[in-house]
Order: C-alpha cells, then structure tokens, then sequence
C-alpha cells in the first residue's frame, strides 16, 4: 500500500495579510487585528489581540494583550476586526486550491490547510519539490506558508509551526520521512499538543518542554493526569499520527471578492484589484478540475454616494464565454476588456467575481501550454474569441459558414457562437428550399473566381461599363482600362417571389495607386449598376 503523506500548510500572517487587503495605508502604520465582536457579544477594549504588525510589535505591543494594554503602548495602533467567518471561509479557497496536489484537502482556524498527497510526489520530483510548489502556490496567492510533510495531519502541523530544520538550504520547508518521524517528533516542543492550555501549563511546570521529556515521565502517572486525551498524546509523542482528515467540501458556486474602506473613482484601481481575484479564482478553478463558461462581476457602489447620485448600489456584469476558460491571464483579459466599457456611475468599495457557469475542464495529453505561464498559438484561440465577445457583442463572433447560393453576398453567413443549434430541417423542406436557377451562363474562358473583398453593401455606380470611363468610389478615381464578361443570373430564386437577374463582369481600373480589378453587375430588371467586390 502507498504510505500516507500528508502535507501541512501553516500560514502564520494570514490574519495580518487578509487585513492588509483592505488598504495599503496599513502597510506604513502600526496596527493589531482582534476577532470581531459576534452577533450579541459587546465589542469592548478587553479583547485580545490575534495578530501584531512588525511596526506595532517594535513598539512592545504583543500577541494575547488586550486593545487597551496594546494602546498604552502605542497610542497609534489601529485595530483591524475581522471574522471568523471570514478567515474560515479564506481558508477554504486555499484547500480549493490545493486540491490540485491531492484527492483530499482540509483546513482548521485559523491559519493551516492540509492536503493528502500520498503516492503524488513523483510527479514533480519529489517531496522536497512538492513542498516547494505547495509554498510557491500559497506565494501566488498572496500568503507566506511554512510547510511540512508527516505521516500524519497533527505532526506534520507540529512540524510546520514548530520545527527549525531546513530541506536543502529552502526556508519554511520541513520533509519528515517515515523512518525519521518517531526521532524528530522528541524535539517538538511541549506547546505543539493537542491538549488544553491547564495541561500544558502543569507540563512546563514539571520542567517538561519537549516530546521526548514528556517520554521519559512514568507513562500510568501521565496517563492518569491526561485523562482520556492520554492514548492520543503518547502516540503522538512517540510519532504516531493516525488522525483524519475532515475533508473539505468547495462551494457549489466559487466566488472570490474584496472590500476597503475608502470608495475610489475610475477603471484603474478596478483592474488592479481584478488582477488578485482572477488570480484566486483561476488556482481554484485549477485545483476544483473545472473551468467557467459563465462569470459574474459585482461592483459594490458607496451606498451614500450611490444614493446622491441615483444610482443602484451595484452594477452586475453577466459574462458568457464562448470556450470554458480557468487560466488566470485569459481571465483577465476578458473581465478588462468587458470593464473598459463600463461607465461607472458611483465609486466602488468592493468587487466581487463569480462563476456561476463551470464546466469540467477537459485537458488535452501532452498539452504543453499547461506547463509555461504564457499560452501560444492555438491555445489563445478561446482567450480572444471570448476577449472579442465582451468587446464588439457576441452576435458578431461565429463561424462562417459557407452556404449554396448564386449571389456573392449570400454565400456566406456568420453562424454566431453563442446561438444555440436550431433543429435540422426536414428532408422534404430541404429539397422543397433547393437553389434551383432557371438560367446560369458563365464566361466561356471558365474562369470562376470570387471577390477577395466584399463590399457590405453594393456601392451604385451611374457610369456605362465602358473603357475608358472614369468612375468614382472610396473618394478615389478611377479609369476603367478594360471589361470582361463574368457571369449571368436569370431568375434565381424564383421561389422567395424577388426573382434575381444579374449581369457580372470583372472591371480592371487604373488610378493613382496602381491597377486593381472589381467585380460589378448590372440589375437586369432597373437597370442600375452596382460595384460588388474587389480581387486584390
């Protein structure tokens, strides 16, 4: 059987780093972030601090101290609330993510995600370079991990949070083989067990500060002063970690969003803050095996100027992508493009980007482009179809599709990519809408060719189609320099009632620029005459 890896990552600023999101003021200033008060709990001075910046702590403010203490201190501490839910819910997204490195992931408050990557190692190189990738994962991400792999969930925490070793000179990196857990487990400190705080306190006051001291105890006396939590702590202890892990279950719809205090006006600071949540979101989609075929994008108004204004508190985004997308840069240039199109009519103090539309992400073998950051070739294909859908409308982004018809400009139709099939017509309606001319003469020399250019709409001529005729058209003139029968169209379809009746002929016209030829035709039935296209 596959021996069982777990790998642990501990991310001991996460509650500094959620509350840095908010506003990059904080980065200069000195502030602490306490628990926000819970629904009926009175927010008061005596709550603990959780987290202290590197300004607050050299001012002496430390974790545990309360905001009064803290603010003796430093009487410029600001105090960053956060939720529980909040940091839990954080949480969650980072196992989403790392389920790309294992079948399980879970999570536990307020700063550790777990991932189960037994018998996956070998893919990257090793465990030294999973661990390596885990850490850079969680960089991405905008977190500093410390990580750790153990035979079990609790040790490989204890190792993570605790252990001073170093894997090959990588800080923050700790590899623990099964063969070595039983020894290095002794060095762990006293304060890595899964007990109450009174036990570890009656421990440290016997002068036991490590696993292996805490082994050398009479084991019926530990037992009994442990209680029922005496089989787990001694088999920890001796490097035993048998513990499950509670896997995690992602949201049905994943949803990455951001908040700050102070509104701000215009596109740029949007697409900043876009750049973090495409990149959130896109390690989910990742680690979930999924891609979105639908995005949401709320834009959260300031509620105060919104009503000043009269405008709605916010202004949602519907996106529907024409090829399921999960890579963070395709995603955000589709989300840039849509934006720079909307006409914000209040400032904006959050964002919230969603994909209420995933589908499996189906990869290809040997696909390369998952391997390298920047995508080439074919694979920017569905990135600039959807790019091009949010900017000039999905009804103008199809296939064309070339179709049975005698007039140039019915040969072709765009079939839209965002249109759903339409029912195939029946057999007996297909033969009963067959093309069937009456009369179609072409030029005796068999020449067939077609227009390179297009024109969208005919451009009326009132000159003969004579040589040595000067015409007009595009703001140029021109000379007609020589006239050739093309083609005849006598009554074709005959069964729309509009009857079709053309004469074409190849035009070669001399100008300024040079010599081109265009196609032209003369309505049989009115008797205008028309340019067509042109053949470059």
């Amino acid at each position: 059987m596959t021996e069982r890896r777990i790998a642990a990552v501990v991310m001991p600023e996460l509650l500094l780093e959620l509350a840095l999101r908010r506003g990059e003021a904080l980065r200069e200033a000195p502030f602490a972030v306490v628990w926000s008060a819970e629904p009926g709990e009175e927010a008061t001075a005596a709550r603990p601090l959780e987290a202290v910046s590197v300004q607050a702590a050299s001012f002496g403010v430390q974790v545990g101290q309360s905001i009064a203490e803290a603010r003796v201190l430093a009487a410029a501490l600001r105090i960053v609330e956060l939720s529980r839910q909040h940091v839990e819910k954080e949480l969650g997204h980072l196992a989403e993510a790392l389920l790309g490195f294992g079948m399980t992931a879970a999570l536990a408050m307020p700063d550790t995600v777990w991932v189960d990557v037994s018998g996956s190692a070998h893919l990257v190189g090793g465990e030294q370079a999973l661990a390596r990738e885990l850490a850079d994962a969680m960089q991405e991400l905008g977190h500093r991990a410390r990580v750790a792999l153990a035979p079990g969930p609790i040790l490989a925490q204890a190792f993570a949070r605790w252990s001073t070793s170093v894997a090959q000179g990588q800080r923050d990196l700790c590899v623990i083989a099964a063969s070595d857990v039983a020894a290095r487990a002794q060095e762990l400190p006293i304060v890595a067990l899964p007990v109450s705080m009174d036990l570890r306190t009656w421990l440290v006051q016997l002068g036991v500060l490590t696993f292996g001291q805490l082994m050398e105890l009479p084991r019926a006396e530990v037992a009994a002063r442990l209680g029922e939590a005496a089989t787990s702590v001694l088999a920890l202890a001796q490097g035993i970690d048998d513990a499950p892990l509670e896997a995690h279950r992602p949201a049905v719809v994943p949803s990455e969003s951001m908040e700050w205090d102070e509104a701000v006006s215009g596109l740029e600071p949007l697409k900043f803050v876009l750049r973090g949540l495409t990149s959130r979101l896109s390690a989910r989609l990742n680690g979930r095996g999924e891609a979105a075929q639908h995005l949401q994008l709320t834009l959260n108004h300031d509620r105060s100027l919104a009503r000043l204004s009269g405008a709605p508190p916010h202004h949602i985004l519907e996106l529907q992508l024409a090829t399921p997308l999960w890579r963070a840069e395709e995603l955000l240039r589709v989300l840039s493009t849509r934006l720079e199109r909307v006409t914000l009519q209040a400032p904006t103090v959050g964002v919230t980007l969603s994909a209420p539309g995933v589908v499996r992400a189906l990869g290809r073998q040997l696909d390369l482009a998952r391997v390298v950051s920047k995508t080439t070739g074919t694979e920017l294909l569905p990135a600039l179809v959807a790019e091009l859908s949010q900017d000039i409308g999905p009804s103008r982004i199809g296939t064309l599709t070339l179709l049975d018809a005698h007039r140039p400009e019915a040969r072709a139709r765009l079939k839209p990519a965002f249109r759903k099939r339409a029912p195939a017509p029946s057999k007996r309606r297909q033969k009963k809408s067959a093309q069937i001319p009456l009369v179609s003469i072409k030029s005796v020399d068999g020449r067939n060719r077609q227009p390179t250019r297009l024109l969208p709409t005919p451009v009326p001529l009132a000159v003969p189609f004579r040589r040595g005729v000067t015409l007009g058209f595009d703001q140029r003139l021109y000379t007609i320099e020589s006239v050739r029968f093309a083609e005849r169209l006598e009554s074709v379809e005959w069964w729309t009632g509009r009857a079709v009746a053309r004469d074409y002929v190849w035009l070669t016209l001399k100008g300024a620029d040079g010599v081109l030829e265009a196609l032209a035709y003369v309505d049989r039935v009115s008797g205008k005459r028309y340019l067509q296209g042109l053949f470059d």
